[in-house]
């Protein structure tokens, strides 16, 4: 049998995707890769369908962590993975695959004025009926299916942290936001950005009026600014998402010098998991090349 081929990601428009003007409950399955029986008993809350845990952020604090149990990550996944075949904006970074913090740090390479925004608490504030309505407002499915969908990926009334369809979903939701902060920056002459809830305008100068209306359209789609993340920084390079940026220049930051050099030390003393050391020896170096090559 001839084997059809992939459809590379982020290529083309959501008009063209196959979820767009779903009416059929037996296509719907048939592109999930996976039964209508199987689909209902997925999409029952009334069953646990999640594994719970709580992590600590790098910064502090605690990020709780919901993750789908084996089938349902793997229709979440196939789900992911059509989603992801739409095409989004050259200012999105995150979600989007072949894009990285890297990249995202480069746009603001030569800027000397950046003002970083965070959303706060992104996926808990993004509801079942957000979810829903992209479905059946933007999508154009059906309500039945927009529901099943939203069911499929929700839990507890909103996208879980730990789900495979949660960040490009986070987007896709919220993407006429996007288009309006992106507009409002443009408008002032400033460079906006958007790595998954991390949002960096820089320019020459930024203007306190166009992050107020920035702040404005966040707040009208029922989000929150959080204010404790909230850095303007001038005249200086600035951390964005993972690098040092400015000056002409993407740098490493200095405590990812400091764990490479650790990674090293621990790797050339005797004894111990060889393999682990080896592995994170690996991984550090790879993630200092990729920042010194920008």
């Amino acid at each position: 049998m001839k084997m059809k081929k992939k459809r590379p990601a982020n290529t083309h428009r959501l008009e063209q995707s196959c979820l767009y003007k779903l009416s059929s409950p037996r296509l719907l399955v048939k592109h999930l890769y996976t039964t209508q029986r199987a689909m209902n008993a997925l999409s029952d809350t009334s069953h646990v369908r999640y594994r719970y845990w709580v992590e600590k952020k790098k910064k502090g604090g605690d990020r709780p962590i919901s993750a789908p149990f084996d089938e349902l990550k793997r229709v979440q996944s196939r789900l992911a993975y059509i989603l992801h075949g739409i095409k989004l904006p050259d200012y999105v970074f995150a979600p989007v695959k072949g894009r990285s913090y890297v990249d995202n740090g480069k746009v603001h390479r030569n800027q000397r004025a950046f003002c970083l925004l965070d959303i706060k608490d992104f996926y808990p504030s993004c509801t079942e009926a957000k979810i829903v309505g992209f479905f059946l407002n933007t999508m154009k499915c059906d309500l039945d299916i927009a529901v099943s969908l939203a069911r499929l990926v929700c839990d507890k009334g909103s996208l879980p942290q730990g789900s495979p369809t949660s960040p490009i979903l986070a987007y896709l939701a919220y993407s006429e936001m996007w288009d309006a902060i992106h507009a409002h920056a443009i408008a002032s002459g400033n460079t906006f950005s958007l790595y998954a809830d991390d949002l960096t305008i820089s320019g020459d100068r930024i203007l306190g009026s166009t992050i107020w209306k920035i702040k404005k359209e966040v707040y009208k789609h029922g989000l929150h600014i959080n204010s404790n993340k909230e850095q303007w920084v001038f005249n200086r390079p600035a951390s964005v998402t993972g690098t040092i940026t400015g000056c002409g220049k993407v740098r490493l930051p200095n405590k990812q010098h400091k764990e490479l050099a650790k990674a090293k030390a621990e790797f050339s003393r005797p004894g111990g998991n060889r393999k682990k050391k080896g592995n994170v020896l690996r991984g550090r170096t790879a993630q200092a090349q990729q920042v010194l090559k920008a």
